[in-house]
């Protein structure tokens, strides 16, 4: 089961991303801005499809066990 602490620190993730997307839409963001939120909000992406692929291993492997036992 995933703990609940994962599942909040993900959404902090999604709504950080969300974030950093409003701002580099703002019209008035200076460029140098822009980058750095850019590779902020990569940053913060790369760190969300390491979660998903390690909660989808994990699930993998639970069906696997179940699977067997069954």
């Amino acid at each position: 089961m995933v703990k609940k602490k994962e599942s909040e620190t993900y959404k902090a993730m999604l709504e950080s991303v969300e974030t950093i997307v409003r701002e580099v839409s703002s019209p008035d963001i200076d460029l140098d801005a822009m980058v750095e939120k850019i590779e902020s909000g990569y940053s913060v992406i790369k760190k969300m499809r390491e979660k998903l692929d390690s909660t989808k291993t994990k699930v993998e492997a639970l069906r696997e066990q179940f699977d067997a036992e069954h």
